[in-house]
């Protein structure tokens, strides 16, 4: 059977998915925030690409190794609509734009590691991961934003493990919106990405 990995950066957008999938705190010498149930984990790496990179590593080379990482969360949009679940495409790192090399990608890395899923009801789109609340872009496109996926990525790259990534569109790029939206459940709530991945999580458990 194989192993899977949900890696989510706050508590809250971790704990409908607990419970939903009734996973159980793990207690770990390194005092990571894992849950686990089976062959399903899940990892809450706090916010950013600083930390997710530390507690993900840090997970990876104290435990088991999953064949599949699967990131929810939230994050910001150009143009989909609050509320929205979106699958990502590929992961770029937002701040990564050096005179001479091309912009917003790292070379080397494979981009075929994250997963498009086998469904026609969610937009597949790329996302831009910053170091902080990104509020304004040059870019156009329709595409997310986040503040930790491009690490997980390049992660699991280094790993050698499939990445699977939903989004869930929280503001369009404001945080004024965001704070307003804070209250209203359609939102915020998280269980309703797990729909998109039933086909996916079958799948795993029958491998």
């Amino acid at each position: 059977m194989k192993k899977i990995l949900f890696v989510i950066a706050m508590e809250k957008e971790a704990i409908d998915i607990t419970k939903e999938l009734e996973l159980i705190k793990i207690e770990n010498e390194k005092n990571l925030k894992i849950f686990r149930k089976n062959n399903i984990s899940l990892l809450i790496t706090g916010i950013g690409k600083e930390l997710t990179a530390i507690n993900l590593t840090q997970y990876l080379e104290n435990n088991e190794k999953p064949d599949i990482i699967i990131n929810l969360g939230y994050a910001g949009a150009v143009k989909s609509k609050i509320g929205e679940w979106v699958n990502v495409a590929e992961s770029y790192n937002y701040e990564w734009n050096i005179p001479g090399e091309q912009k917003y990608t790292i070379e080397g890395y494979d981009k075929n590691c994250i997963k498009k899923l086998e469904n026609n009801e969610i937009k597949k789109l790329p996302c831009y991961s910053a170091e902080c609340f990104v509020t304004k872009t040059e870019i156009t496109d329709d595409a997310v934003f986040d503040m930790e996926l491009h690490s997980i990525y390049l992660i699991c790259n280094i790993y050698n493990i499939e990445l699977v990534s939903i989004k869930k569109i929280s503001d369009t790029l404001s945080l004024d919106e965001y704070y307003k939206n804070l209250n209203m459940k359609e939102v915020f709530e998280i269980k309703s990405g797990l729909e998109y991945l039933k086909k996916l999580l079958v799948e795993v458990e029958k491998n």
